[in-house]
């Protein structure tokens, strides 16, 4: 499910707070320092109920402002374009989540597959096991590879990004009873 509102909201706030953007979308690099000269975007994030969602764009606030990572509201221009999914994937009392990013460049492009996976903490329940360590964990493991992928967008080490496909594969599913698990395609732009 697309959460277009709370997205642009939570993003809009957490971008000019933490990336030290100016009211017009674009970064004020010379606030904070140091900040990448490539901006980002976050599209929409799929798959997690609304609470995760919030925790995880106020953890992205926070790791992209570590990282100097330049975040922008998805409103305002942008050199990347984030469109990141999230699924639990649930084997017993054993949980798993998946996270993955699909960067794109200005030509809507796929850039590069950003992605990994978490141990959730123990649960039944699939989003349950999604605790504020594992928020915490998705949001730094992902950018800090985004900030590696802008430090230099040519040269990915090997091993740790995914490079551009010419097709998109699913990242989740739903099956069973308990659908919270979601894979939205992306629009067309």
């Amino acid at each position: 499910m697309l959460r277009a509102a709370p997205l642009a909201f939570a993003i809009a706030g957490s971008g000019l707070v933490m990336a030290g953007c100016t009211t017009d979308g674009q970064p004020a690099l010379g606030a904070i320092g140091g900040f990448s000269q490539r901006t980002v975007a976050f599209e929409s994030i799929d798959g997690p109920p609304e609470d995760l969602f919030r925790k995880l764009v106020a953890r992205l606030g926070e790791e992209a402002s570590a990282r100097r990572v330049a975040m922008v509201s998805r409103e305002a221009p942008a050199q990347y374009r984030i469109r990141g999914y999230l699924a639990a994937h649930v084997q017993g009392k054993k949980t798993t989540i998946t996270w993955v990013w699909d960067v794109f460049d200005a030509e809507h492009e796929r850039a590069i597959r950003l992605f990994g996976e978490v141990p959730g903490a123990p649960s039944e329940r699939a989003w349950e096991a999604a605790d504020d360590a594992v928020v915490s964990r998705i949001a730094r493991d992902g950018m800090t590879r985004l900030a590696a992928f802008l430090a230099s967008p040519g040269s990915a080490p090997p091993g740790e990004f995914s490079p551009a496909r010419e097709a998109s594969t699913p990242v989740a599913s739903a099956d069973g009873a308990q659908g919270s698990l979601a894979y939205l395609p992306p629009s067309p732009q």
